[in-house]
């Protein structure tokens, strides 16, 4: 038999996936990955994916015509449409109507089809991961920023401009810390790795003590740069493990408020689970078992003690795969 093929891309706020994959058993038949940032122009940006799709393409020893197309997820609002990127909370703010999708057709002569990441990744588990057998779930997942995708009826909700899910901009604090995309008090303006970075930062500049400063080797860049992510998902994880009381406090603030968002979408939604994902998720289990908890206190009785919490069962691939699914017509 004949195995189908199609190239998922997942594009966020510091790192970019690329992956061949069987869509008739998920599996990652190859990878690529770049290294992303607010500094990248938006040529860079285009750059960056269609070397990274040669790349994967090559360690599959696969052509572009074999493929049967090609998907984006990107980490900011989309047109999918017209397959373009209009604007990005978490990458340079010259991020405008970027043409992903006609870039990649051109270039590698294939369909190409842009939608928002966590969409993609939400249409992976639901295909392969932690969305099967269930017909309503929530994805949440959190890195440089928060995403969030709703999944009703086994069909993924797009919203009528395609923004649906964003649990990211729920407002959890009136009036409160400034976020990426401008508004205030938004769950991604305390719970993303960007916003516990911006507050480890204060604090350490205030003195507060903490093992950051010896297991972060680029912590000057992260000092003056929050958005660089010098301070990595595994080095939380670490100063946990190891006592800090810094790093603890911090993710037991920035838990709390993920858990008043996802609160507010159990009460709102009824969900039967929620698919936890991304970077900070995956490696520091304390912000995921905050998160739920506060999640559980904070919502309705009912709809709380039905929901079921469950971390992404494709892990750093549920992008690339629902990528290449969606790439693929699916």
């Amino acid at each position: 038999m004949t195995k189908h093929h199609a190239l998922g891309i997942d594009f966020g706020g510091t790192k970019l996936l690329a992956a061949v994959v069987d869509l008739d058993s998920g599996e990652v038949v190859s990878t690529a990955k770049k290294r992303t940032s607010a500094a990248d122009s938006p040529q860079a940006i285009i750059d960056k994916i269609h070397s990274a799709a040669d790349d994967a393409l090559q360690s599959a020893k696969m052509k572009p015509k074999q493929l049967v197309g090609i998907g984006v997820g990107a980490a900011g609002q989309v047109d999918a449409a017209k397959g373009v990127l209009l604007g990005t909370p978490n990458l340079s703010q010259a991020v405008i109507d970027l043409p992903i999708a006609e870039s990649l057709r051109k270039r590698f002569g294939v369909p190409a089809t842009l939608r928002n990441d966590v969409h993609v990744a939400a249409t992976g588990e639901l295909a392969f991961g932690a969305g099967q057998g269930v017909s309503d779930f929530l994805c949440c997942f959190v890195g440089t920023g928060v995403g969030g995708a709703v999944v009703t009826g086994g069909i993924l909700v797009t919203g009528v401009s395609g923004s649906a899910g964003e649990i990211g901009h729920l407002v959890v604090d009136s009036g409160g810390r400034l976020c990426g995309c401008g508004g205030r008090g938004h769950v991604e303006a305390y719970a993303s790795r960007t916003a516990i970075t911006y507050s480890l930062m204060g604090d350490l500049k205030r003195g507060r003590k903490s093992i950051l400063r010896e297991l972060a080797p680029d912590l000057s860049t992260a000092l003056m740069w929050p958005e660089s992510g010098a301070v990595r998902s595994g080095v939380l994880a670490d100063a946990i493990g190891m006592g800090d009381e810094l790093v603890r406090e911090t993710i037991l603030e920035a838990g709390r408020y993920l858990g008043y968002g996802l609160a507010s979408v159990i009460s709102l939604l009824n969900p039967a689970r929620i698919v936890m994902g991304g970077g900070v998720i995956e490696s520091v289990d304390l912000l995921y078992e905050v998160a739920a908890d506060y999640a559980r206190r904070e919502s309705l009785a009912v709809p709380g003690r039905a929901v079921e919490f469950t971390r992404a069962k494709l892990g750093d691939h549920s992008g690339v795969v629902g990528a290449a699914l969606i790439g693929a017509g699916s």
